[in-house]
């Protein structure tokens, strides 16, 4: 009796922790992306400049693709 007790609490904890721990991890990724957004959006914008630059290195060549200015805006807070 006593062990089954014991299974049952150890059960309780996994599935409180199974519903909790999931829970922590989300409200922790959108504070993390709230708090860090700007630098998030600057990294993105600068992989995808490297993979625009790869694919028009690919098809018409490393002068061309150097050639490519990035067009600065005046208001780039977004």
């Amino acid at each position: 009796m006593l062990a089954e007790i014991a299974m049952f609490i150890q059960l309780l904890g996994m599935a409180v922790l199974a519903a909790i721990l999931p829970t922590i991890v989300v409200m922790c990724a959108i504070y993390l992306i709230y708090t860090y957004k700007l630098q998030i959006w600057w990294f993105i914008k600068g992989i995808m400049r490297g993979v625009c630059w790869l694919i028009i290195c690919l098809v018409d060549g490393k002068t061309k693709a150097n050639g490519i200015k990035v067009k600065k805006v005046v208001n780039d807070n977004n």
